[in-house]
Formats: structure tokens, sequence, C-alpha cells
């Protein structure tokens, strides 16, 4: 079992630039929209959610809300690090010596996609107000699976 795990992960194959670039330009956009997140949160400034004045600021009711926070280490700070992983495993991966690191997005992405959907259970039925900030990183989490699906299934052609 361990053999084939590894073989599968030092797998080398041409994967297209485009997918590549794709993977870049979304961890920079998760990356900005994590930062932010952070940012707010750290400097206990108030996040801007885009609503009219009488609103309700759903953005940072979600943001002040007990499930913000992992173990007292905030949510969007993990997002940081994912995303500062997957745009460094995107760039390094434009090297042919290092194409078999696109082998790791697939149980990342899962994994991030996993963890955005339980968080937006929690907005959507505990917390009852929704984030747009979080909504666009879960959907982030959900276009880099299906690039990480695309490029494990070119990975794994039966030669």
């Amino acid at each position: 079992m361990l053999q084939k795990i590894r073989s599968y992960i030092l797998k080398s194959v041409n994967i297209n630039r485009s997918l590549k670039i794709a993977i870049v330009v979304i961890g920079l956009i998760g990356l900005a929209d994590s930062s932010y997140l952070t940012y707010s949160h750290y400097k206990a400034h108030p996040i801007n959610c885009f609503t009219k004045v009488e609103q309700v600021n759903s953005c940072q009711l979600v943001a002040d809300s007990i499930y913000s926070t992992v173990l007292g280490v905030p949510v969007s700070l993990l997002g940081i690090f994912f995303y500062l992983f997957i745009i460094s495993v995107g760039l390094i991966s434009f090297n042919k010596d290092f194409y078999f690191l696109l082998n790791l997005l697939l149980p990342f992405s899962a994994l991030a996609v996993l963890f955005g959907l339980r968080l937006t259970y929690l907005q959507v039925y505990i917390i009852g107000y929704l984030c747009y900030y979080c909504i666009l990183s879960a959907i982030l989490s959900c276009v880099l699976l299906g690039i990480s699906w695309k490029i494990y299934n070119q990975i794994n052609i039966p030669e």
C-alpha cells in the first residue's frame, strides 16, 4: 500500500501549462481573501461585507462567531497557509523536475472542500448568516478540486 502511494506521489506527467496558471491564480485570489479576513481579525477591523448601512453585516457576524477559530487559530490564517501551499506547488510545478508535486493537490483540495462544506453548513444552519469571503474560499476550493481531479486523471492514464 505504501509503495503504491509512493509511486503515485512521485509519478511525473506533462500537465497543461494553463492548469498550472489556473492553480496559481486561484491560490492568489484565495490568499488575498484569507489575508483580508486575517488582517480584520487581528486588527479588530470591521469586515466590509458590501451591504447597505441599514443591513446586517453578515460577514462580521460570522467572523465574530465561535466557529471562526480552531483551537484559537483563526480559520482565515489556516486559509493563508493553505493558499500559500497551493501557490508554491503551482509555481514549483513549472519546473519539469517537480511535476510530481501536483499529485499533492488532490488530497489537500479535497480536505479544503470538506472543511469549506462544514463551514458553509455552520453559516447557514447554526449562525444563520453568510460571509461572502468564506463562500468565495469554498468556491475556490471546489474549483481547485476540479482542476486537481483533471490532473489526477491525466496522471493515471493506463499505459
